[in-house]
């Protein structure tokens, strides 16, 4: 946790690169939480928030208990590191700096020399291995995913057109099959049969109906 590491090098202030465009109510909405739009930070939950998350889960666990496997300690450990625990002293990088989605790439790729995913042109979200995963998730079952939020929130900044971002996410939500097979490859899973079950759950939208 980034606050023993903090105590451990005797460094007085975390650096974050957190960015307010990266914020997604829809995750927590689903846990039937209603959006804080004052909250400071993006990962800021009040403490009625923080109550009803874990019995939301429960719940779940209950009605089905395939839910209950080892990873669970290790959820709970992430839970509480990213909502409980005390940001002590940090500064938001962004907050100062203008994210430049332009600027930041090309740092990263030209001075950093900045592995890219060979299955998509993006460079955000594409450190985490399970991006790939659970973003194909929300598109197939809720018919938007992180990349809708991210491009949203630029447009309300005015850093981009509805045009540019519309295109923009019809090439991001494109199912990175080939990283979710190395997902699936890593930790041990059948990405055929997790697809297939993905593919079988039901839709939490309705397709628009066409008027001849």
């Amino acid at each position: 946790h980034v606050n023993n590491i903090r105590r451990q090098t005797g460094i007085h202030c975390d650096i974050w690169m957190e960015n307010k465009l990266e914020n997604t109510d829809f995750k927590a909405g689903f846990a039937g939480i209603k959006p804080n739009f004052e909250k400071e930070r993006i990962d800021k939950q009040s403490t009625l928030a923080k109550l009803k998350m874990p019995l939301y889960y429960a719940r779940n666990f209950l009605v089905n208990p395939a839910y209950i496997n080892p990873s669970i300690p290790d959820t709970y450990s992430a839970f509480k590191a990213y909502y409980m625990e005390p940001r002590e002293v940090y500064l938001l990088l962004f907050d100062f700096v203008p994210w430049n989605e332009e600027e930041i790439g090309r740092t990263l790729i030209g001075e950093y020399i900045w592995e890219r995913a060979p299955d998509t042109e993006s460079t955000w979200r594409i450190g985490d291995g399970t991006a790939a995963f659970y973003n194909y998730i929300y598109y197939t079952v809720a018919g938007f995913t992180e990349f809708d939020t991210f491009r949203s929130n630029q447009i309300r900044e005015g850093m981009i057109g509805r045009e540019e971002a519309l295109k923009a996410v019809d090439e991001e939500n494109r199912p990175r099959f080939e990283s979710m097979k190395w997902y699936f490859d890593t930790i041990g899973v059948d990405m055929e049969r997790a697809v297939k079950v993905i593919n079988a759950m039901p839709r939490r939208y309705e397709h628009s109906k066409t008027i001849a």
